[in-house]
């Protein structure tokens, strides 16, 4: 899949957001009368955009009123900025204020009673994408009211929601020579990882990709509709020199497990020298290997070793690495 195509299928989720014009009614659990939930959930932007998110609640009695006093996000990576009453149960008497890392939001109106059940909106909210994360949409269980006709409180479940940002996509290119090539993957494309998808750009130009099974000790070959991974490293055969090219979110964080013996690893969307990694530790691993395609042999580094007989010192993205390890252990690393 090309840019283009996978931008367009970030903005086709997006859109689907602003296309939500009803819910689909949450059943009430037990021991509750109302249940409160937002739609669509989870939520998805990417950085700069509105999406609207809408509150409804599905309840078994006539109400006449609600209030969230205060409905936590994290404002590093979302911030709420409207309140929209249009159509909503109790458009009369609304409250909105914003408080920094929450907002407070109300409807009532006791002369509505006679038909305030069943699936009712409660308000639209604009949210604003900030940077890449995700945030819950929380609602306080202390400043959180739900009342009858006669102005009695009545149990509600408040389902908190979730957003997330997304990382801007981004083109990742790497050339491909004639021969064997160990390659991982930098980005990850979050709506197609297959191999016909991730390969795309250079299909026809190979005829074999295999991952290493540390477990069994074992070359597994991957088929089109197979799935290729991050942290992941990849031997593929090209039939002639090419240019890959793949599309995605930076991939910035991995904990992977590795197992006593050899492991075929890949790394993150950055370069980082070995020494601030916890592959430098000689109690862990005996060295690592990549491949050079040009001269056709493994160049090594060995944790402990003297720079000058190694070959390599620095980990860099698109790069598939051998990992001899003494122990099983987890790699936890970053790109920070």
């Amino acid at each position: 899949m090309n840019k283009t195509v996978y931008e367009a299928g970030i903005l086709v989720v997006v859109f689907a957001v602003f296309a939500v014009s009803s819910a689909v009614a949450l059943p009430i659990p037990p021991g509750k009368v109302v249940i409160v939930w937002f739609e669509p959930d989870p939520s998805i932007a990417l950085p700069g955009e509105n999406i609207t998110v809408q509150m409804w609640m599905n309840t078994s009695v006539d109400l006449g009123g609600w209030a969230d006093g205060k409905l936590y996000f994290d404002p590093e990576v979302v911030n709420i900025t409207e309140a929209d009453f249009t159509g909503a149960a109790f458009p009369d008497e609304t409250v909105w204020s914003h408080w920094g890392n929450y907002v407070r939001i109300a409807g009532m109106d006791e002369n509505l009673c006679e038909q305030t059940h069943g699936e009712l909106l409660m308000v639209t909210l604009t949210l604003h994408a900030k940077s890449p994360g995700t945030s819950q949409l929380y609602h306080d269980p202390d400043w959180t009211e739900m009342f009858d006709c006669d102005g009695n409180y009545v149990p509600t479940e408040w389902v908190h929601g979730n957003f997330t940002c997304l990382a801007p996509p981004e083109t990742f290119s790497k050339s491909l020579v004639k021969g064997w090539n160990l390659i991982s993957l930098p980005l990850t494309n979050d709506t197609d990882m297959t191999v016909a998808n991730i390969m795309s750009s250079v299909n026809g130009s190979y005829d074999a990709l295999y991952r290493y099974d540390a477990s069994t000790k074992k070359w597994v070959a991957l088929g089109s509709d197979d799935t290729m991974e991050n942290g992941v490293g990849y031997f593929i055969h090209m039939t002639e020199d090419a240019t890959w090219t793949y599309s995605g979110s930076a991939f910035t964080s991995m904990s992977i497990s590795l197992e006593q013996g050899l492991n075929m690893i890949g790394w993150l969307n950055c370069s980082k020298p070995i020494n601030q990694t916890g592959l430098d530790d000689p109690a862990k691993v005996r060295y690592i290997a990549r491949w050079n395609a040009t001269s056709h042999k493994f160049e090594v580094y060995v944790p402990g070793a003297p720079s000058v007989f190694n070959d390599f010192d620095t980990l860099e993205r698109g790069v598939g690495y051998f990992v001899a390890a003494k122990t099983d252990f987890t790699l936890t690393e970053s790109c920070t």
